[in-house]
């Protein structure tokens, strides 16, 4: 099971290695692609970053993003599933509603509603883990992949953004290995250590310390 691991990089910017973050061969392909988050749903913002990826975790991780618009297709299809089915559910209870009032009882108005929302959330629901089930199985979790779908994402830089830093988290610790040493000026030397495990070299042009 893959244990996703954050690190914080000083500045806005990074060089983004050229290594799988799922299966940490070398990478082929380019892919660009967002990270929403809980803060991201407050402020309605998208996280972007472009991460390489080798082809065959390219597929999949794009495949995987497809879901998210899957999902919103068949939420949009269960909103008129549940009007369908409680419009259904109002014409079937008219046989039990009061003679006088011509109402129908809280209970049935609560079965109902039930019943709608039930049947919006089973059809919703079966179609998109149908959906999901096919993409699996065209791009199936391999023994060298940590997760299925993407393996790194880029999740923005504090709060509020004003902070000049840049948090990104991945699936593999090694990924993120790579991605200090990728930019080693841009993490202090207990942090550079913690990943590496080698200390962190010197800046070019940099006195050693005790120089004269």
């Amino acid at each position: 099971m893959a244990l996703w691991t954050s690190i914080k990089l000083k500045g806005k910017s990074q060089v983004i290695p050229p290594v799988c973050p799922n299966c940490m061969a070398p990478a082929t392909v380019s892919f660009r692609y967002g990270y929403k988050g809980l803060k991201g749903w407050l402020t309605r913002t998208t996280y972007y970053q472009s991460f390489n990826y080798c082809a065959p975790c390219h597929k999949q991780a794009d495949s995987a993003l497809g879901l998210l618009g899957w999902a919103i297709a068949f939420a949009i299809l269960g909103f008129f599933v549940f009007i369908g089915f409680l419009v259904l559910s109002v014409q079937l209870s008219d046989p039990y509603r009061d003679p006088a009032t011509h109402k129908a009882s809280d209970l049935m108005t609560a079965l109902c509603m039930a019943g709608s929302v039930l049947a919006a959330a089973v059809i919703s629901g079966a179609l998109w883990y149908l959906v999901r089930t096919i993409k699996r199985k065209r791009h199936p979790l391999k023994p060298e992949q940590a997760v299925w779908g993407p393996a790194a994402y880029y999740t923005g830089s504090g709060v509020l953004d004003v902070q000049s830093f840049s948090s990104y988290k991945a699936a593999r610790r090694e990924w993120l290995a790579e991605l200090v040493k990728a930019n080693p000026a841009q993490v202090d030397d207990d942090t550079y250590v913690s990943y590496v495990g080698a200390s962190k070299p010197q800046a070019a042009g940099a006195r050693p310390f005790g120089g004269g």
